[in-house]
């Protein structure tokens, strides 16, 4: 007996719109791949070039892109009259908070430096003791992008809670240049562990994970050759099941 294989309009449109849904799914995750192995080669070759001294880097220390993940040399002092504390920061297994300084360069820029990070005091109404030295300093560190701290539902409104210490929900660059009229460079500098005013060193290297999108991109291409299959076996199915019936 022949098979025949006449599928129905309209579930052969649907079978059509979820395959090439799936195959969407699958170059999207390679994309993301892609953009994952050009951040990776990036990082890279900046962490590993020779480090910017940022007196000397006028030109181009404004420029995010050429920054990020670049070692640096800061010369100048803390502005010891407001400190941020980044709300909700775990590391191994405590609570506590990401510790941001504004430090002053000599010509008078300003960068936001992440000092690392400070366990927080058991009641949230207690202030936690951090000490930031007022004297002129060399610094140290790597520049990296603003932290991302989760979905914002609402805007933050920062709390103050003595001892020129201020309690926020993220790091927002332009709402801390609005509040306090500072004129920030757009980009965070996280200290090397050996850097004066650096505390718990919690830094890492991003996480760029190109082989969980290449995985994805494997699932997503296997689910759709699995709806190709099942199309193609069901129809065939469909159609000797008439014919036998028939004879």
């Amino acid at each position: 007996m022949r098979l025949h294989f006449n599928p129905l309009l309209l579930p052969s449109l649907a079978a059509l719109a979820v395959f090439l849904l799936f195959l969407r799914l699958g170059f999207w995750q390679l994309d993301r791949a892609e953009e994952k192995l050009a951040l990776q080669t990036g990082y890279q070759n900046h962490i590993n070039a020779a480090p910017v001294d940022l007196r000397q880097a006028v030109p181009h220390r404004n420029q995010a892109d050429r920054m990020h993940w670049r070692r640096c040399i800061l010369d100048g002092r803390y502005d010891a009259h407001r400190t941020f504390l980044l709300d909700n920061q775990v590391y191994r297994g405590a609570v506590g908070y990401q510790v941001f300084s504004r430090f002053i360069l000599q010509d008078g820029a300003s960068v936001l430096v992440d000092r690392g990070w400070a366990a927080a005091p058991e009641s949230r109404s207690e202030v936690p003791q951090i000490n930031t030295a007022a004297e002129r300093l060399t610094l140290a560190g790597v520049a990296k992008p603003v932290p991302v701290t989760g979905i914002e539902l609402a805007p933050d409104t920062p709390e103050n809670m003595g001892g020129n210490l201020i309690r926020v929900q993220r790091i927002d660059l332009a709402q801390i240049a609005a509040q306090t009229g500072w004129t920030l460079l757009p980009y965070v500098v996280r200290l090397d562990p050996d850097a004066a005013g650096a505390l718990v060193w919690n830094g890492t290297e991003p996480g760029f994970n190109r082989e969980r999108h290449l995985g994805y991109a494997f699932q997503w291409f296997a689910l759709a050759a699995t709806v190709l299959v099942i199309y193609v076996v069901l129809y065939r199915k469909k159609r000797r099941a008439t014919n036998t019936a028939g004879s």
